[in-house]
């Protein structure tokens, strides 16, 4: 996830063949979003990445950039978008498929970078998608599970992941588990935004652990090791 994008930065050399999340007024959209996204999320939580690298995610990370997440809040994308954001980078991020169904959103998150995550027979087109970010050497971020998961889903931290992300990993991409826990609190499931709390924020802790695969690991093993360290790192915050 050419160089990776950077929030600053000289974008990219144009070309025959320009990704529209390259055109101007994309990244223009990306940047007022990235400062509303980190505004909003600081108003609702205090956001703990000290347990990260100088509380950035955005060296090291790899060639082929994979963050992956796990997913208890709707706030979840927010906080991935802001920690990401911090260290000049922006994600490309897969978002339910029904979110693109109408022609404005789906410019829109398109120019977002955000990805369709399709489901039986279109689910090859995302991950396809992701694989040509990734090849551009831009930050992909994938929730995990594909879903929002409950606590009562989640008995050792972790609900079950889905195969994406095992196929990714398994296809050359530089993996980085990234944790999140405390958004819940912040933004429960079922609610339409966030609680609002003028004292006593709840704190959001943000996680993070590169990993390294074997060249010829299947999508089954890459996505349970995945699973495995998720799993270590959430049982540092039980919530």
């Amino acid at each position: 996830m050419p160089q990776a994008e950077t929030v600053s930065a000289t974008p990219p050399a144009p070309s025959a063949d320009l990704d529209p999340i390259d055109a101007l007024p994309a990244r223009a959209l990306r940047r007022f979003a990235g400062a509303v996204i980190a505004a909003g999320v600081h108003a609702c939580a205090r956001l703990d990445a000290s347990q990260l690298p100088d509380g950035l995610v955005a060296d090291g990370l790899g060639r082929r950039p994979l963050l992956v997440t796990n997913h208890r809040s709707p706030l979840d994308y927010c906080v991935v978008v802001t920690v990401c954001r911090t260290g000049g980078r922006w994600p490309a991020m897969f978002a339910r498929e029904d979110f693109f169904a109408r022609a404005p959103s789906r410019l829109l998150l398109r120019a977002l970078a955000l990805i369709p995550a399709a489901t039986g027979r279109g689910a090859p087109d995302g991950l396809r998608r992701a694989n040509r970010l990734l090849d551009q050497g831009r930050v992909v971020a994938i929730a995990a599970e594909g879903r929002l998961v409950h606590a009562a889903e989640r008995p050792d931290g972790v609900g079950r992941l889905r195969a994406g992300t095992g196929r990714l990993a398994a296809e050359g991409a530089d993996v980085t588990v990234l944790t999140i826990t405390g958004a819940d609190a912040a933004w429960p499931p079922g609610r339409s935004a966030p609680r609002a709390r003028w004292r006593h924020r709840p704190t959001i802790t943000v996680r993070a652990e590169r990993m390294s695969f074997e060249a010829a690991v299947s999508p089954t093993d890459a996505g349970a090791a995945v699973r495995t360290t998720m799993v270590e790192l959430v049982g540092r915050d039980p919530a």
